[in-house]
């Protein structure tokens, strides 16, 4: 949402995949219709106690449709490999702009940490699977 609150404008969409076997998360971000992203403002934070931005290890690509970024992905080592893992507060930060043009100063964020409306994120690695 713009500016994590769900009350304003829609304007991107997550996607996470959780690898258990190396604790590895992988998000891909997408602008919807009508909206683009900047092409140098992308970031993950897990809130596990430092707090702070996580790099990429692996992945971490802008997806463009002719000269706008559509989409972002990229994977982090996230989490400590455990069976289960509840409650995670993380947040997700692109920047936007319409795809019409006026600049892409716009933040889509999940929300920050312990707001109402914040995403927590609960992961279940124990489901007998070892494979990722």
């Amino acid at each position: 949402y713009n500016a994590g609150n769900p009350s304003k404008a829609h304007v991107a969409d997550a996607y996470l995949s959780y690898r258990c076997s190396d604790s590895t998360l992988c998000v891909l971000v997408t602008a919807r219709s009508g909206y683009v992203f900047a092409s140098n403002e992308a970031w993950i934070k897990i809130y596990d106690g430092d707090n702070s931005e996580r790099d990429f290890v692996e992945g971490f690509q802008y997806i463009y449709d002719g000269e706008n970024v559509v989409a972002w992905e990229g994977c982090t080592t996230a989490l400590p490999a455990t069976p289960f893992v509840s409650s995670i507060q993380m947040e997700i930060h692109a920047n936007w702009g319409p795809a019409s043009g006026g600049g892409t100063g716009n933040t889509a964020s999940t929300g920050k940490k312990n707001s109402d409306d914040f995403v927590s994120l609960d992961l279940d690695c124990g489901c007998g699977n070892s494979s990722d």
